[in-house]
């Protein structure tokens, strides 16, 4: 039998000399594959563009929930603002969809006096689903009149975020606002309609709805706070006196 002649395997894997432009693997080499890039995934941009407008609104504040484009509106505030009057207990009623509020019932925020004169926020909310009752800490101080600066410690986001009352008689309703922008170029803002009782009648309502048109304060976003089978109500009694009864 004729012997087949020996082939030299190391040639096989070398460069063609005799075929230009022709590409042959070197067994010398290791084929690494090439990192992915934005063109080789195809991401589109509308997703980049929506992380980002995400990240901006995060950067914000974590009140501000509604966005927009340019600088924050001139809103006022209430004049000669009245801080001691303004403490105690607030029901929510109404607000712009706010993220750390979703699937939350029978809110409530507690003010009151710090003894570095600042003002403690206590915020309280029940899970809608699982009637789980939690609650959340921080402090304001007055920026100027009614214009206040509010911080919760214990928020994923420890900034501070504006809280501007725009309206109140201090006895039945408030009308509270914020907004923040980046540059005046996007803004994000929210809104609430604060009463003293749970479940306050039409005249208060109106009340807090004429605050927000002569401010020009958009009421399309408002949604309705649950504030049914909550429980237990706070009842002012007379002056600094509040006792505690079972209402729906």
């Amino acid at each position: 039998m004729q012997q087949q002649p020996k082939v030299n395997k190391q040639s096989i894997y070398q460069s063609d000399e005799r075929k230009p432009g022709r590409r042959v693997c070197s067994k010398r080499s290791e084929i690494r594959p090439e990192p992915y890039t934005m063109a080789t995934i195809r991401i589109p941009r509308w997703a980049g563009i929506g992380v980002g407008l995400l990240t901006v609104l995060l950067l914000l504040g974590v009140e501000a929930q509604v966005p927009g484009f340019g600088k924050c509106p001139k809103v006022p505030v209430v004049e000669n603002f009245d801080t001691y009057a303004y403490l105690g207990r607030w029901y929510e009623q109404e607000k712009y969809p706010f993220f750390f509020e979703l699937g939350g019932k029978c809110i409530t925020a507690d003010y009151s006096l710090n003894p570095d004169g600042t003002i403690g926020v206590l915020n309280t909310q029940k899970n809608s689903i699982t009637g789980n009752e939690n609650s959340i800490v921080g402090s304001a101080r007055i920026v100027q009149s009614a214009r206040l600066a509010v911080r919760f410690p214990s928020a994923p986001f420890n900034v501070e975020a504006p809280y501007w009352v725009v309206g109140t008689d201090y006895k039945t309703f408030a009308v509270v606002y914020a907004c923040s922008d980046l540059r005046g170029f996007i803004n994000a803002k929210v809104a609430w309609i604060l009463t003293r009782k749970r479940h306050p009648d039409i005249e208060t309502m109106k009340k807090a709805y004429a605050v927000l048109d002569s401010a020009k304060i958009s009421r399309a976003y408002l949604t309705r706070t649950d504030q049914k089978n909550c429980g237990e109500e706070l009842v002012k009694v007379s002056k600094g006196v509040y006792k505690t009864v079972v209402k729906g």
